[in-house]
């Protein structure tokens, strides 16, 4: 079976930002043989990461192997190897601010219609009445999680950031139980050592409240809280601003409830902060 009877076979499981992927693949197999995947995913419409996850969808190890199986399948075809074609050279396209920016309204009100308010609700209940917080987000998510680790800190006591080291982990495990709550913030995949975090803690019936790019995701199994966040197109970037928006509405809210203790509480936590951090909280 080629690749592209492969791809057809499999398209109806492929999500959204997969399937443009999928269909660019079919119709443009000599640019796939030939590129990049980065370069693949701004002539597709998505981004770098959606073309990869597209391949793990395939049951394949990455792009290499992708690029593999449409040469295999231009020789078969054509007779000949694909040949490359020289990128477009001249003047940078200039992109308004205002079209980058109306992107990012769109990736926040479409976050917006994923919300649940009820779960919206519980996770502001959930921080009010933990004893500590733990915040996770690795690799991409990380500038995310941090934002989030440094707004609660400023607010709230107990608060740490889970940084992916083995006994540093070993350590804020020890640390929890059924009054702690785990934010995972895990926009773009499910990683695996992300996961086993997870497990381990939900041993210890801790509160998970997880922020996913797509369902059905491993993570979902194990949440108590889920937001989806996501674009239309799969692109990672603009999932980001919706993130940041959600994260910055929980805690918003959280303080909105009791204003005059939160306040207060930031006013102590803040003269403790280096103040390489302050501008950050």
């Amino acid at each position: 079976m080629s690749i592209c009877d492969s791809i057809k076979k499999k398209y109806i499981r492929l999500s959204k930002g997969q399937r443009k992927v999928a269909q660019f693949v079919i119709d443009n197999p000599n640019i796939i043989a030939t590129q990049v995947a980065s370069e693949v995913g701004r002539q597709a419409g998505v981004s770098e990461s959606t073309v990869i996850r597209f391949c793990y969808a395939m049951d394949l190890s990455g792009f290499s192997e992708l690029q593999q199986k449409v040469k295999d399948y231009l020789i078969e075809k054509d007779g000949v190897a694909p040949v490359a074609v020289k990128a477009r050279t001249g003047k940078k396209q200039h992109i308004p601010s205002n079209e980058v920016m109306t992107r990012d309204i769109d990736s926040i009100a479409n976050a917006m219609q994923n919300i649940n308010e009820k779960d919206f609700n519980n996770t502001i209940d959930v921080i009010h009445s933990a004893e500590r917080i733990f915040v996770l987000g690795v690799r991409s998510c990380a500038p995310a999680a941090f934002w989030l680790y440094t707004k609660l800190g400023a607010y709230r006591d107990h608060v740490q950031l889970m940084s992916y080291n083995a006994e540093k982990i070993a350590i804020d495990l020890t640390q929890m139980n059924e009054k702690s709550v785990l934010f995972v913030v895990g926009v773009n995949e499910q990683q695996e050592d992300v996961m086993a975090v997870v497990e381990l803690a939900k041993r210890k019936n801790v509160k998970l409240v997880a922020i996913t790019d797509n369902v059905p995701c491993p993570i979902q199994e194990q949440a108590d809280l889920l937001f989806t966040i996501g674009t239309a197109e799969g692109d990672f970037i603009t999932s980001d601003v919706a993130v940041f928006s959600l994260l910055h509405s929980i805690v918003e809210c959280m303080v909105m409830q009791n204003k005059e203790h939160y306040e207060s509480v930031r006013t102590q936590n803040t003269q403790s902060i280096p103040s390489s951090l302050i501008q950050l909280v």
